[in-house]
């Protein structure tokens, strides 16, 4: 692996090649990892879109809303965006992101972050492209080659702040989240029953999580949140993944 000192200001946190060639950021004394070292671009893929199911709603040009929960260096967010240009951009996709550290998302928007050495030019104009719309929310906006519109929200500060919720609630009922804000044990109330709880009300029945925690704490919220698990095979050295589909309750439309 390779390493690269001119990581976000005077932080602990470094940039490092992973094993498909893109790069993420670590910490140098606390072992937290962005993402995985088989591949930042490759865990993104692997278990957002091709274990999901999403590609098939982008094939059939069927409207899609995802809830991105940890945007982080953008590669969930911004391969989705990617898998939805490769099926032809016929239909609708909107995305939102939520992100607690400003400086980290300047960085990202800057398309000058460490990470991004060797990224796609359509990357780059897509992060460089988000601006301020309103009060804490950014966005950018394309119109897909097959006549199709991609809307990305990125909602900048605390996701669990009335004005985040908000945001939340306006652009639902979201058919996949992406749950990847940091790990259970540097960030508990992001992976507990209250939060596995408050999504519930966001997703259409039978949506989809994805994660990469299987630890039991996060099934058991999620099950007792009202939502099914499930293990699933990886294509990093991490045995399994996590897969969970929102069950139908009193209340939801037929």
């Amino acid at each position: 692996m390779t390493e690269q000192n001119n990581n976000p200001g005077a932080s602990p946190w470094v940039a490092i090649e992973t094993a498909d060639g893109s790069w993420t950021l670590a910490h140098r004394e606390h072992s937290e990892w962005y993402h995985s070292a088989d591949g930042a671009v490759s865990e993104a893929q692997s278990l957002y879109i091709d274990s999901s199911g999403i590609l098939n709603r982008l094939q059939a040009a069927s409207p899609v809303r995802v809830l991105d929960v940890g945007l982080g260096l953008g590669y969930n967010a911004l391969a989705t965006v990617a898998a939805w240009q490769r099926c032809g951009g016929a239909g609708k996709l909107e995305i939102l992101s939520l992100e607690n550290d400003a400086d980290l998302f300047a960085y990202l928007r800057s398309g000058k972050a460490p990470w991004q050495k060797g990224w796609p030019a359509a990357w780059l104009a897509m992060a460089e492209s988000l601006e301020l719309a309103q009060d804490g929310i950014w966005q950018a906006w394309q119109r897909g080659a097959d006549g199709g519109e991609l809307l990305w929200r990125v909602a900048l500060g605390d996701a669990k702040a009335p004005s985040s919720f908000a945001a939340l609630a306006n652009m639902g009922p979201y058919d996949f989240v992406w749950q990847d804000p940091f790990s259970p044990a540097k960030n508990p109330s992001m992976w507990g029953f209250d939060w596995f709880s408050a999504l519930v009300g966001s997703v259409k029945r039978d949506g989809v999580l994805m994660t990469y925690s299987v630890a039991r704490p996060v099934r058991e919220a999620l099950s007792d949140a009202g939502w099914r698990v499930e293990k699933i095979p990886t294509t990093t050295r991490k045995k399994n993944w996590l897969r969970a589909f929102r069950l139908a309750r009193a209340g939801d439309p037929t």
